[in-house]
């Protein structure tokens, strides 16, 4: 890996070893306000965001049963935020000026230091109390995302959004769906917090460019927009909140996404260089399951991943990321530019994060060609891909379409208020028909919801390719099969489920398969 981003929450572990430094000893009840919830209503749940300062609260109203999500943080008085405002404006005259190190604890020596230089002018001494909740709002406006802070660091939180002025904020609750929450901004407030979203992005945001898509310094991606012309209800901005620490194949197969026979399907498929597109709606899990199962690809391979924005994270080294370039003082370089400069540097694999103009031809004359190619597309389920790859802009011809190996289609499952990402079908593309000229689509797997399990419905025809290609039998291809799913299933049961131990296990395995399977699951080590 030749990229890090900065990791959410990072400055609120700084502050709580400023106060540890300082000896400043103080409970959440000394800073945080009483909950008060109305009549009519109940908390659901409840959990802190931010240890000491920020804690959330999921209420239902008894009555509509409509949830909502409250967050709260340290408490001022009216002469408190009077004073934290003329503290806040004089920093920010100071530090404005100074040289900041791109190193964070650097930074918070600057701050602090300029902080008592400002309460010795004020010729003010503040209370311990008083002082950590000055210094929370500091850490939060100066080195964290101001006001929607709290929701960057809510783990169970997917999406932010500001719609535009004097409208709350939503976020998309991993447990409890789309969720209104506390905070109201006016005009003033949403303008410059777009503005400072824009800024922490490196990019530029205008009433003359109102449009911006660019990633935030943690990885998350930032759709926004400025005034009034184009969003009338004012400045709005959409956060899809990246995750720093990748799921893994062990990960979806532990959640049910994705049982452990079908990822080990797709480890030999990707081992043999069989390519795949990922289809699904909004918000199905797409980009997930491709980085993913992207893990199994050899650990000495070359990859050269494209995108608009970046969010595919890889542990491999020989792994070049490309990313779009806005033609704004300088030539536009879009995905199909990026995508034509991949293919004269011999790459393995190819990855592109979201088929969806001129690119995808291209992408699928690499496939012809012998590339091992995986995508993302926008479609319900196979049909509406075969549509959609055929049709403007895509443009793909029908013959082509038959270098395609693998097509899963995600799915967001919602029952009793409960949302649930499934891989609700595993198909193969087998080629043309020479009559009909219809796609030959075998569904090895389809996800049933009555029984919430994914059922094999016919016999992988690919299964045969490989063995084929490696001059075994089918048994052998199976029984190989077999070790794989039991090789995960022992990394699911011993809890191995961080990225990069996936990583090195999945290595390993290619490296040594006996030692590796003999290491992991010693009671197999026969079969």
């Amino acid at each position: 890996m030749t990229e890090e981003y900065q990791k959410i929450g990072l400055h609120y572990d700084i502050l709580r070893d400023v106060l540890k430094e300082r000896e400043i000893i103080i409970d959440s009840k000394d800073i945080l306000p009483e909950i008060d919830i109305g009549e009519n209503q109940r908390i659901v749940d409840d959990y802190w965001v931010i240890d000491l300062f920020a804690h959330t609260l999921i209420i239902e109203d008894s009555e509509t049963f409509r949830l909502t999500y409250k967050i709260v943080e340290p408490e001022l008085t009216k002469d408190e935020s009077l004073l934290l405002s003329s503290i806040f404006s004089d920093l920010k005259k100071v530090l404005i000026l100074r040289d900041f190190s791109v190193d964070l604890h650097s930074k918070t020596e600057v701050l602090l230091e300029n902080l008592d230089d400002i309460l010795d002018e004020y010729a003010m001494e503040v209370s311990n109390r008083l002082y950590t909740k000055m210094l929370y709002y500091l850490f939060r406006e100066f080195f964290g995302y101001g006001v929607i802070d709290p929701f960057v660091n809510d783990t169970y939180i997917e999406d932010i959004s500001c719609d535009g002025y004097n409208i709350p904020i939503y976020v998309y609750h991993m447990k409890y769906g789309n969720l209104e929450t506390n905070v109201v901004l006016p005009k003033e407030a949403v303008d410059k917090l777009t503005l400072k979203l824009a800024q922490k992005s490196g990019k530029y945001l205008s009433i003359a460019n109102p449009l911006l898509d660019a990633t935030l310094p943690d990885g998350s991606r930032l759709q926004a927009t400025f005034g009034t012309e184009i969003t009338p209800r004012g400045s709005s901005f959409t956060i899809r909140k990246f995750t720093a620490e990748p799921l893994t194949p062990i990960d979806l197969i532990y959640f049910g996404t994705i049982p452990s026979e079908i990822m080990a399907y797709l480890w030999l498929a990707i081992e043999h260089k069989l390519s795949a597109i990922i289809v699904g709606e909004t918000a199905s899990g797409k980009t997930t399951t491709l980085n993913s199962i992207l893990m199994f690809v050899p650990p000495d391979a070359k990859i050269i991943s494209i995108e608009d924005t970046r969010e595919i994270k890889l542990y491999h080294n020989n792994w070049i990321s490309g990313v779009t370039r806005e033609g704004v003082g300088g030539e536009e370089i879009d995905m199909y530019d990026l995508l034509r400069a991949a293919l004269r540097q011999r790459p393995d694999y190819i990855v592109v994060g979201e088929v969806r103009g001129r690119e995808a031809l291209t992408l699928f004359q690499a496939m012809s060609t012998g590339h091992a190619a995986y995508s993302t597309l926008h479609a319900g389920d196979i049909n509406q891909m075969i549509y959609r790859l055929e049709s403007e802009p895509l443009k793909i011809p029908r013959s082509m379409l038959q270098f395609l190996d693998v097509a899963l289609v995600q799915f967001m499952w919602v029952k009793g208020g409960l949302r649930k990402r499934y891989t609700k079908e595993f198909n193969e593309i087998l080629g043309v028909d020479t009559v009909d000229k219809n796609l030959l689509v075998n569904q090895v797997y389809r996800w049933d919801p009555a029984l919430d399990k994914h059922i094999q419905i016919a016999a992988s025809k690919k299964i045969e390719k490989i063995a084929e290609a490696i001059g075994g039998d089918l048994n052998t291809v199976r029984e190989e099969l077999n070790r794989r799913k039991l090789y995960l299933d022992a990394m699911k049961d011993k809890g191995i489920r961080s990225f990069r131990e996936v990583t090195r296990r999945i290595h390993a395995y290619y490296r040594n398969p006996e030692v590796a399977f003999e290491e992991l699951v010693p009671e197999y080590v026969k079969v």
